[in-house]
């Protein structure tokens, strides 16, 4: 279940109670929808929420990950997070891609590589005019210069699933 479905139907849920608690039915159906607008804006972006975390496949007993934040404002989608490596041979890179699509199915990949495993390394990237944001984590092999060992795309921003209430 996505995390917006899950937000959607907590806040079904806090609406349902109040109704029975107390609240006569006109003031109920009022503030349902306020409620939810209230939920969606209360950071000041049209939207914002956590992804991942997400990995790699497994890489002698080692997984490469990656989580962030997703967030909109106006016409933009801005992905932030963070990669961590650890416990890889040194040949392997933990590799991170964001990829955002437009309406018209065009494309523009974004990735960051962190190699070691001492911290993590920080990534932004934002477009204009964004239809959905994939991320998938993978290796990146050092000696052949490929990526390796890559987990599936998984989708952590859909416009349409954002649209005001």
């Amino acid at each position: 279940m996505r995390r917006t479905t899950r937000t959607l139907l907590g806040i079904a849920a806090v609406s349902a109670t109040a109704f029975a608690l107390a609240l006569p039915a006109t003031a109920a159906n009022a503030a349902t929808p306020a409620a939810a607008s209230a939920t969606a804006t209360a950071s000041g972006y049209d939207y914002d929420e956590y992804w991942g975390p997400s990995y790699s496949k497994w890489a002698h007993d080692s997984r490469a990950k990656a989580h962030g934040r997703v967030w909109s404002h106006g016409d933009k989608v801005h992905v932030e997070g963070k990669l961590y490596d650890k416990h890889s041979p040194w040949w392997l890179c933990g590799y991170v891609q964001i990829k955002f699509e437009d309406e018209h199915g065009d494309e523009k990949t974004y990735w960051a590589k962190k190699c070691g495993s001492n911290g993590y390394k920080y990534f932004h990237a934002w477009e204009h005019d964004v239809e959905t944001v994939q991320a998938r984590v993978c290796y990146w092999n050092e000696k052949f210069h490929a990526k390796k060992y890559c987990g599936k795309w998984e989708y952590i921003y859909e416009a349409d699933e954002h649209a005001d209430y």
